[in-house]
């Protein structure tokens, strides 16, 4: 995979983008080798695609942002667990955020889940 920046500091983890952007780095090193994760950026922040399309990526508040079914959006929405993302204007029904108090359990369903969901399996 493509590498994310590493936060290396104390300093760097006090940053929440940071802190974020070193949590994803690590969950990814979770998912399943195939098909391969590459490193990218997304409407300014560091995220993960599989097969050239984004599944996930940090948004500046070091929330999670992960692409889901649009039914699985709601469901989180619905429960609390995720909140939607909003783009101006435009609800993005297929994309939810997760904040860093979530915790590492949830995000790493999230992007097991987003993972599969966007690699089509």
């Amino acid at each position: 995979m493509a590498d994310l920046p590493a936060a290396h500091t104390d300093r760097d983890l006090a940053d929440p983008y940071k802190a974020g952007v070193a949590a994803l780095t690590a969950l990814v090193c979770e998912l399943p080798a195939l098909p391969p994760v590459t490193a990218g950026r997304m409407f300014n922040g560091d995220g993960v695609r599989v097969r050239g399309r984004f599944f996930a990526f940090i948004g500046r508040n070091g929330d999670l942002v992960a692409k889901l079914p649009a039914d699985r959006v709601n469901d989180l929405v619905s429960h609390r667990t995720g909140s939607p993302v909003v783009m101006g204007k435009r609800t993005m029904r297929e994309w939810a955020r997760f904040p860093a108090e979530a915790g590492v359990g949830t995000w790493s369903e999230v992007l097991e889940e987003a993972h599969a969901f966007v690699a089509g399996e």
